[in-house]
């Protein structure tokens, strides 16, 4: 072994062996106050996590929103927190595909006649971490909760508004940056089936008024993530092309963003929120 090879080596342990950067966050905002003003959101997955902060921010910005989920008291807890008048909930299993435009007349009662965006964020991961750990079970239970789910509630979504004369509408998926990357595992698969069919709704519905984007993040502190994602100190670290894990709050401004008539050009895109971390730089390996 030469001896430059030997100094790398050493080099890369004394560097592996340092502590993890210690990394805090402050979350840039939309200060306009009332970009969403007057439009009608619906959002699965609402009363906790990414679909919580998403509500608080939208209802920052002027708009009425309703949360859904399979747990009325945790809805009800969001609810309260949220202390807005302009908070609805509704009791759904989005897994119930076949009541999906019954569930989406409720939410349209619920504010006063119509509907302007919906937001599928409902989702689970099992964290199998390898294929060997996979289960018929939990194979199914992702799929039929992120797309199997998420494909006919925006299917009835679209079907409704393209039967008003103006729809104007959004109807947002929430995904992850797993779904750009290989995976064997089924939360990955999930997603790139959502990225798929973002495109595909986009390019069939856009002309008529309705735009479908879908928002892809990285780690983001859940409760779903949080195990994983951040340390007993608060140290957001990890090893990822980012630095740090994600925090829900900015990941609703971007949905914010995406929600407004200020994004009007933007269809069938799906938006990473992760600093390019399912790009591959041609310097990794050396890592």
């Amino acid at each position: 072994m030469g001896y430059k090879r030997i100094i790398r080596k050493i080099a890369k342990f004394i560097l592996a062996s340092q502590p993890n950067a210690f990394v805090q966050v402050n979350v840039g905002q939309i200060q306009a106050g009332n970009i969403l003003q007057e439009k009608k959101i619906v959002i699965t997955g609402g009363g906790s996590g990414l679909g919580y902060a998403m509500a608080k921010k939208f209802i920052s910005e002027g708009a009425e929103i309703v949360i859904s989920g399979r747990n009325a008291d945790k809805l009800k807890a969001a609810a309260e927190k949220l202390g807005s008048s302009n908070c609805k909930t509704v009791v759904a299993d989005v897994c119930d595909v076949v009541h999906s435009m019954d569930f989406l007349e409720k939410a349209k009662e619920l504010l006063g006649g119509r509907i302007d965006c919906l937001v599928s964020n409902a989702g689970i991961s099992l964290h199998e971490n390898i294929y060997t750990n996979v289960t018929v079970e939990g194979f199914d239970k992702q799929f039929d909760t992120k797309f199997r789910a998420g494909y006919f509630l925006g299917k009835a979504f679209l079907e409704m508004k393209t039967k008003e004369e103006q729809p104007d509408a959004e109807l947002l998926y929430i995904t992850s940056e797993t779904g750009d990357q290989v995976y064997d595992i089924p939360y990955g698969m999930t997603n790139a089936a959502l990225n798929s069919m973002v495109g595909g709704f986009s390019r069939r519905v856009y002309q008529q008024g309705i735009r479908v984007n879908a928002i892809a993040p990285g780690v983001t502190l859940t409760e779903m993530t949080r195990d994983y994602a951040e340390s007993s100190d608060g140290n957001l670290y990890r090893n990822c092309a980012s630095g740090r894990t994600f925090l829900p709050e900015e990941v609703a401004e971007v949905a914010c963003f995406l929600l407004s008539d200020a994004s009007k050009c933007i269809s069938g895109e799906v938006i990473h929120c992760n600093a390019g971390n399912h790009l591959k730089a041609f310097w990794d390996e050396s890592k």
